[in-house]
This record gives C-alpha cells, structure tokens and sequence, in this order.
C-alpha cells in the first residue's frame, strides 16, 4: 500500500479572526496531525511519502509530478472547517491528476462534519472521522485485505451513490502508546513562528482535549486526557538527539491542568539535562498555574508563558464562560515576569456584551500589565462551539458554515457577529489600532528589542511592524 499524505499551504482562511498583517508574519508550523498519522501507518507496512508544500518549498506542479512518479494508492489531506474549499480544489486536482488514486480526508472538520463532507466533495472517497490510531490501522488492515468496510467505526465511505458511517471511534485513553509524530520525514530546520527565537522548531502535543467551558473554542469541554511525564520527555529527548531540535511549541489547550504531571515534566527535563539543551513554551490559563508551578517551569527551560486573557470586563469574562478573576491575572503575570519566562497575552474584542469602552477597556488592561506579546483578535463563531450553537444559530437564523461547505463560497463571505452592535470593519480597526498602541510604546519597544536573539528574528519583527504601520493608514 502507498500513501501519500500533502501538507498544503493555506495562505487565508474564511472569517479568520486575526489581523492579516500578523497572519501574514505568523510562520510555518509543521503538521502535528499528518506527521501523527505518518507514525502511525509506518508500522503497518505502508510505503509513506510527505510533501509539506512550505517546509519543502514545493510548487503544486512539482508535487503533482513527485506523486505521478510514486502512484500512491491513497492520498491523505487534513482539513479545517474554515479552510474547507482549500481542501475540496486539492481533492479536485489530485483527482483529475491521478485518477487512480482514492482521497481521504481527516482533521477536526471531518468529526465536525463527517458525512456531509464526504457529499459535498464527490472527488473524494474516505474520510476519517476521530483519533486516527483509533481508525486507520484497522482500515488498513481490511484494504490490504480487499475487506468491506462495513461497521468500521471513524469511517466514512461510499459505494456508489451511497455513502456509509458507523459512527465514531472510541477516544484513545492511552496516549502513551500513540508513537511520536514521523518528524524524520520533514525538514524541522525550516520551521518557526513569528516569535520564535531557534532552529531547529518543532510542535509538540503532551495531552488531548479541555477539561474548560470557554464558549468560543471547539476543545471546550472535551475529554481531557494525558501522556506521563516520562513519556513527554521522551520526546523531548528525542527530538533533541535524533531531530537536532532546540525548541519545542507545546500547543495543549492548558498544559497546567495537572500540577502533579508538570512538576514531574520539569523534574524529568532536569535531571535529563535536557534544561540546558532545549527552551520550550506552553499554553496556559491564570487559574491553573501558581508560584510553584511557574518556580519549577523556569528551572526546567520553559521560556515562555501563552495566556489567555480575552477581556478586562468581568461581564464579558462571565458570559465566555471564562471564570478568571483580573487581580490573579495581574499577580500571574507579574510573577511570570518576575522568575524570567516572557509573557504572551491573546484578547478577544467582538464579545457578546462588547462596546467601544469595553474594547478599550481591555487594550488599557493590556498595556498596563507585563507582557512581551499580546494579539487581539476578533472573536469569531467556530462551528460545534458554544458560542455558535448558542449565539449565532439563534441570532443570524442561517446555519452558515453548513452553508459554506455546501455552496462554495468566496474567502471574503463573512458570516457576520449578530451578538454585538460592532461592525465587522469597526472591529477590525479597533483590532489592528489595539496592536499599534500596545506594541509602540517606548516600553514595548525596548522589550520588544530585549527579546531578539538573532539578526533573522529582528528582521521578521522590522518587516512586521513596517506592515503594521501601513496599514493602520488605509
């Protein structure tokens, strides 16, 4: 069996709720996903090829004649609701190139929407629903055996007109056991994010799922489930040695749920050496983290702090059901501050209950607490999140991303924020005028300088805030 697995670039997406000017500068990040389903088919016995169209500096040309060449039987695309006519011209053209190959799909768009994906893309011909060690090693399995798919829970198939799905899989409960992602088929040395400080970069994953209730974010509420400590250093560790990898991104939604885990991780990353060898950042929420914790992470080479805030205004922090308090914020941050690890704010204006003082409100909030890095982005209905299901279908009376993976749409359709009396262009503005008052302070700007560790990294933030500038102007 041969399978190739196309890591395409998405240059914009549909209702992107940040600044393009920093979507623009944001990087590019290897697919922890494809590179997850790359492990997991390799013991199978499956003859695997990786194209990463940006890592690897590949024109949709050349990988069409790479994959001529290696005639893969099965060809696997990720995909994002909002990204979902991206996927559906690849499936086109690979097709229509290769009219012999079959086309599976997988991603959290395809648990979103995992039969009417398969019917608003006819090119394609599977689709995997859930964990992907929870699926495709017995599809596999039955391909090789020219079995039927009937009763495979995560997938979606059709035979003929009719499309089939037994519902999907079972979670996986031991992550432990789900290899590493195959980063030997990717080029780690070209990857990086906009603040980024070492080559070679890599994402990581140590746990699944949210234990939160945050309205916006599709995790919310999900089951939280995690690796051991020993298991996420080994990957660290082999990372460092086999990888050559100098910095790790871990992208959990909070990675500080368990005190007891990240206790162990640091001690583990101490012992190990490995503190010394690799700087790491992580995700997390004020009110899962304290003095101890942020004690330990700095110790075990952890240098940077992504939290989030979303707002100043306790009403609107209540409303996205993001039960923080801002006296903790303040003492959090200062205390992250304090111990050395640089500190990343993300804020949402738009919120339901927003107005121009509230707005301002937390831009002042922002400016006025220790932060290396902030961003503002316009809160934006994802679809499966509270937010939509309970604010946008009741208001706007049209499901629209149904909509918009039935009828192709162009990238500049908006589905609009009905929760608020903002428009879409005043947001933008307050947006973008938010991160021109926040990042061009005299103090900002010395941080900002203080931060740089490389001439590559100064001019990635010269070209940015050259962007940011113009902008502000048109």
């Amino acid at each position: 069996m041969r399978v190739a697995l196309i890591h395409y670039d998405v240059s914009r997406i549909v209702n992107e709720p940040g600044s393009k000017t920093v979507m623009k500068h944001f990087g590019h990040m290897p697919n922890i996903q494809l590179l997850y389903v790359a492990a997991i088919l390799e013991p199978l016995g499956v003859e695997l090829r990786y194209f990463d169209l940006v890592g690897m500096r590949l024109t949709p040309a050349e990988v069409t004649e790479q994959l001529a060449a290696f005639a893969p039987n099965l060809i696997g695309l990720s995909v994002f609701t909002s990204h979902f006519h991206n996927a559906a011209a690849w499936a086109r053209h690979l097709k229509a190139a290769l009219p012999g190959a079959k086309i599976i799909l997988g991603g959290v768009h395809s648990s979103i929407y995992p039969t009417e994906t398969l019917k608003n893309i006819p090119e394609v011909d599977f689709v995997c629903v859930g964990e992907a060690e929870m699926v495709l090693p017995e599809f596999v399995r039955r391909w090789e055996a020219r079995e039927s798919f009937d009763g495979l829970r995560g997938l979606v198939w059709r035979e003929g007109d009719a499309v089939h799905y037994a519902g999907p899989p079972d979670l996986c409960h031991d992550l432990d056991a789900v290899p590493f992602p195959a980063r030997h088929l990717v080029p780690n040395d070209r990857y990086f994010n906009f603040i980024s400080t070492r080559r070679n970069y890599t994402v990581f994953n140590t746990s699944r799922g949210c234990p939160f209730g945050c309205i916006f974010c599709e995790a919310g509420g999900s089951r939280w489930r995690a690796r051991s400590a020993a298991s996420v250093v080994a990957e660290f560790e082999h990372c460092y040695e086999e990888h050559g990898v100098r910095e790790v991104d871990i992208f959990d939604s909070s990675f500080t749920v368990s005190k007891a885990r990240v206790l162990e991780i640091c001690r583990l990353l101490v012992a190990k050496g490995l503190h010394r060898r690799v700087i790491w950042d992580v995700r997390s929420r004020v009110d899962t983290i304290d003095e101890e914790l942020l004690d330990a992470l700095r110790e075990a080479g952890c240098y940077r702090i992504f939290y989030g805030i979303e707002s100043a205004n306790p009403e609107i922090l209540s409303t996205l059901r993001k039960q923080i308090d801002l006296g903790t914020v303040e003492r959090i941050i200062r205390y992250t501050k304090k111990v050395g690890i640089s500190a990343f704010g993300y804020f949402l204006l738009g919120n339901p209950g927003e107005t121009e003082n509230t707005a301002r409100e937390t831009v002042a909030f922002a400016k006025r607490l220790p932060l290396d890095f902030a961003i503002f982005n316009n809160l934006t209905a994802f679809p499966k999140t509270k937010l939509y299901e309970s604010y946008y279908l009741p208001l706007a009376e049209r499901d629209f991303w149904a909509e918009y993976i039935t009828k192709p749409q162009p990238d500049t359709a908006f589905m609009g924020r009905p929760w608020t009396t903002l428009s879409d262009e005043r947001l933008r503005r307050l947006a973008h005028r938010a991160m021109i008052d926040f990042y061009f302070r005299p103090v900002q700007l010395l941080r900002t300088v203080l931060s740089i560790r490389s001439s590559e990294q100064f001019f990635r933030y010269i070209a940015a805030a050259w962007d940011m500038a113009w902008a502000i102007r048109r």
